[in-house]
């Protein structure tokens, strides 16, 4: 019972969270649905390399969320300050430079994944805007790590709660010309993305500086940042290759996608990822926490606590995909339609998301046990595994069952169902191998 106390005080609050962003992207993709479903597919090509690119990222956020737990878990106050403030000062220096190169070459990266002529305009304006302002992202996954990895899951909802209202609002303002403003679509849609995140990294730093960590901590970068830097490497960097990996091997499926199943089954694909994404919310949540309950276990030394935790949070996470899953099977076309009423986009996404039901449960092993591994400091098992996976099944297996069996869309969802049981099966015999456990009782 206290496991479970334990996993619904993070995993509650992550939860609201993870929704609200989602939210962000789907109000940005349900309103361009109403304005043009040009609009809305271009906007879904753009935010698939963004979402590459906030991988980069995700290397220094990855190490900071497993560091920061473990010493949280360890009592020790100043290597969470050295690991915040090198963590902050390095996305930074990132995210700027990512910025500019979006800026200047964004559009050929646009044209290099089949972007259409007939997408590429609103892809571009989206991609110019909140590409370029990637640095404001860098600095925000950062400071919500360090909140969240110290158990302050509500404060992080509430910040993500912030950013949302701003971006409806911006969104509805410039999509429908409230209050007089001009109606500039996709220009809106990414003003308003942009402002909206401005204001959550405002809102997370004052957070941080007042109840969790002085400003003071930057006077640490002194003390033993390479050593630090080399840290934050060793687990984000393969941390992130994980997510890097599935995030690349989508883009290749979009550029199949494009290229092979054109425009209606691109649009399509880009509600039917927003539909998926909220079926598995809860999974996400109970992944997301289960990380920080097994880093601050071990760091604490309770190694079997640890074990036991990770296979109880597996069961609570299959719970909801189940119902997720059933929810997709008997609904899709419903879900669908909710964004589109194009009878062609309703009847492709339905028949997809029939097929994404069954991926649903396959998914909660990656997503909860490799979150626990990671949580562990075992970063090299889940990313060697992506590798393998993602591209024989994923990618491979999608090709061959979307455009050389000729399954279509549904087909790429085929092959992603094949990778992520694959992947699945593999990750529970690592858990119960137990060897995420030698460093912990070596020390």
């Amino acid at each position: 019972m206290e496991r479970q106390k334990r996993l619904v005080k993070l995993a509650g609050p992550i939860f609201i969270e993870l929704l609200l962003s989602l939210l962000l992207g789907i109000v940005d993709i349900f309103m361009l649905s109403q304005y043009d479903d040009r609009a809305a597919g271009a906007v879904g090509a753009s935010n698939q390399i963004i979402n590459n690119l906030n991988l980069i990222f995700a290397i220094i956020s990855a190490g900071t969320a497993v560091l920061v737990a473990q010493n949280v878990g360890a009592k020790k106050q100043e290597e969470i300050e050295k690991v915040s403030a090198v963590s902050l000062v390095v996305n930074l220096i990132i995210g700027i430079i990512i910025s500019t190169i979006m800026i200047i070459f964004g559009k050929s990266t646009l044209q290099g994944i089949g972007v259409s002529p007939d997408l590429m305009h609103y892809a571009y304006e989206y991609t110019f805007i909140v590409g370029g302002a990637l640095f404001v992202q860098a600095v925000l996954n950062t400071l919500l790590a360090i909140i969240r990895s110290h158990g302050y899951t509500k404060q992080s909802m509430f910040i993500t709660g912030i950013m949302n209202i701003v971006n409806i609002i911006g969104d509805a303002v410039f999509i429908f010309g409230w209050f007089g403003m001009p109606v500039l679509g996709v220009k809106g849609v990414a003003l308003a993305t942009t402002f909206s995140k401005i204001c959550a990294v405002i809102a997370a730093f004052t957070f941080l500086v007042r109840s969790v960590l002085s400003v003071k901590m930057f006077n640490r970068l002194k003390e033993h940042s390479i050593y630090i830097l080399k840290e934050l490497f060793r687990i984000g960097f393969p941390a992130a290759m994980e997510n890097m990996s599935y995030s690349l091997s989508q883009t290749v499926l979009m550029s199949i996608i494009l290229i092979n199943l054109g425009d209606i089954a691109y649009i399509t694909r880009t509600y039917v990822w927003q539909i998926s994404w909220i079926a598995c919310i809860f999974v996400l949540a109970v992944g997301q926490a289960n990380q920080i309950i097994i880093g601050q276990l071990v760091g604490a030394g309770e190694i079997e606590e640890a074990y036991k935790t990770g296979f109880n949070n597996l069961k609570i996470g299959m719970a909801f995909a189940i119902m997720g899953a059933f929810i997709l099977f008997f609904f899709g076309k419903t879900l669908t339609s909710v964004f589109s009423k194009n009878p062609a986009i309703i009847v492709l996404g339905g028949a997809t998301l029939m097929v994404d039901a069954f991926l649903e449960p396959g998914r909660v092993f990656n997503v909860v046990l490799i979150n626990g591994l990671r949580g562990a400091g075992d970063v090299i098992f889940p990313v060697v595994m992506a590798m393998i996976s993602m591209w024989s099944f994923g990618v491979l297996g999608g090709y061959i069952f979307s455009v050389v069996l000729g399954y279509g869309l549904p087909g790429i969802w085929m092959g992603m169902v094949i990778d992520e049981w694959f992947r699945g099966i593999c990750m529970i015999f690592r858990w119960k191998s137990r060897k995420w456990t030698r460093r912990w009782q070596t020390e």
